[in-house]
């Protein structure tokens, strides 16, 4: 199933509009339509639009400082600590999905 819309927690709301989280990482092997547009929610209510850019899919151990700059965070270790919250026990070796994006206005 490819993914037409992308649910943020309320806390990157802010960093995404200012375009300093240009990308989100998700745990697994995930599809989203590249090149087209999607809605970005929390709550899954609609708060912009971005176009699907690029997919790549890595293991946790393989995610690197730029991945996380991207991503909105000051550096790899705060990244990988920010996963754990929201996913849990995420292993080294697990895939996780990095979705690049840009805002449409």
């Amino acid at each position: 199933m490819v993914e037409r819309r992308i649910n943020f927690d309320r806390d990157y709301v802010d960093k995404i509009l200012k375009r300093k989280k240009v990308t989100t990482i998700r745990r697994g092997i995930k599809r989203y339509p590249v090149g087209e547009l999607v809605d970005l929610t929390v709550d899954y209510k609609p708060f912009v639009k971005a176009r699907v850019d690029k997919v790549v899919v890595k293991r946790v151990n393989e995610l690197t400082e730029e991945d996380a700059i991207k991503d909105g965070f000051k550096s790899r270790a705060e990244l990988i600590s920010a996963l754990k919250e929201i996913y849990g026990d995420i292993k080294d070796k697990e895939f996780i999905t990095i979705v690049h994006f840009t805002i449409v206005d």
